[in-house]
């Protein structure tokens, strides 16, 4: 999967990330995936094509999030 314009935006605590990344996705029309982004897009991405991003939508309780192999973990 090849993504093009991606921004990564980091720094300490208060520095104005999450305002930043606001104020760029207003100004070119982009998705601010700030924290817990996806909880909003999450009903509408396919498991296939994002399996790191929803298999916590998949999981029946917290027993399967720590019964990660440490292989799914790291993934």
């Amino acid at each position: 999967m090849k993504f093009d314009n991606i921004f990564f935006i980091n720094g300490t605590a208060y520095a104005g990330k999450s305002t930043m990344v606001k104020r760029l996705a207003e100004k070119y029309n982009g998705i601010a995936c700030e924290e817990n982004y996806h909880n909003e897009l999450l009903p509408g991405l396919d498991r296939e094509k994002f399996p790191y991003l929803t298999y916590t939508r998949d999981l029946q309780d917290w027993h399967d999030f720590i019964r990660r192999t440490p292989d799914e973990y790291e993934a």
